[in-house]
């Protein structure tokens, strides 16, 4: 069997697969608002490199670090979701689109700006629940509390759970920085590997991570990078999407917390270079406040 970074890079999805961009420069606008994916043989930004094995670690146990910020009352009822138990039940989901992996997937299919291959993917500490450090349990990120609950179900068999589908997620930390890469408008963090981490879903598609609220950038409205595999040896990939957030939960939650402070006044949903067509089938439920924790839901249609 191929590894999971050759496998990556000509890996065919139900959907279709995304095209492939002309070099990392064209990603880093892609990260910025660019516009959606469109189908090929790999993730966007595929300029592999030789593949490196990360020497593989014991993380030490990692906990978040308490944000001492006023609570932030979420209103539940402004989130667009949809009611996803009585849509299984009738046989339907939501089936969020494929979008683009912007310029930082780190999973084989780009270099990390130094000549390198990024892929945690390689890496088997990268199957873990806490995500909040670095693979080896080095920088721990702060922010406010995150729980991120995802449930997987094959669409096409009428919403049946998938056991065993593997889910990566990816996001930048609070101060829009994503881990890995030493590149353009994310410099520096080429040793890293925060706040990156992959589950298997259990026998009723359910998974789950332990992370801290993404911050905002340049160009993009709050969001969280996914991608489903059939498994954990990460040959099949079915979906490489993303997760947005309620405009004013996330305005709410970044105006309670100083740590927040590059994410106050950013982009929303609507000017948003991907999410502006329309988020229905990929917005989180978020319930509780900054104080507390947050707890973030959303089910996915394959």
């Amino acid at each position: 069997m191929d590894s999971p970074a050759a496998v990556l890079t000509h890996r065919i999805t139900r959907r279709g697969a995304l095209s492939a961009l002309a070099g990392f420069g064209a990603l880093a606008l892609a990260a910025c608002g660019s516009d959606k994916t469109a189908t090929a043989s790999t993730s966007a930004g595929d300029t592999t490199s030789p593949a490196t094995t990360a020497p593989a670690t014991t993380a030490p146990a990692t906990t978040i670090p308490a944000t001492t910020v006023p609570a932030a009352v979420v209103d539940t009822t402004a989130t667009t979701t949809l009611d996803t138990t009585a849509s299984a039940a009738a046989g339907t989901c939501p089936t969020p689109p494929e979008e683009t992996a912007g310029p930082f997937p780190a999973d084989g299919t780009n270099d990390n700006g130094e000549g390198e291959e990024a892929n945690v993917l390689d890496d088997a500490e990268a199957v873990r629940s806490n995500i909040t450090a670095s693979l080896d349990g080095s920088g721990v990120q702060p922010g406010i509390p995150f729980t991120l609950n995802v449930t997987v179900l094959d669409a096409s068999t009428g919403c049946v759970p998938m056991p065993g589908a593997a889910v990566y997620v990816w996001h930048a930390n609070r101060d829009g920085e994503y881990s890995v890469y030493n590149v353009g408008m994310n410099p520096g963090h080429s040793g890293d590997s925060y706040l990156r981490g992959v589950q298997i879903a259990d026998a009723d598609g359910k998974l789950s991570f332990t992370t801290i609220l993404p911050g905002r950038y340049a160009g993009r409205a709050s969001h969280i990078h996914f991608t489903v595999f059939t498994d954990a040896t990460f040959a099949t990939r079915l979906l490489t999407s993303q997760m947005a957030f309620d405009d004013a939960q996330a305005d709410a939650l970044y105006a309670a917390s100083d740590g927040y402070a590059k994410s106050v006044g950013g982009n929303h949903n609507s000017q948003d270079g991907i999410f502006s067509d329309g988020v229905d089938e990929q917005m989180l439920t978020v319930t509780g406040d900054a104080s507390n924790g947050l707890i973030g839901t959303i089910t996915v249609g394959i």
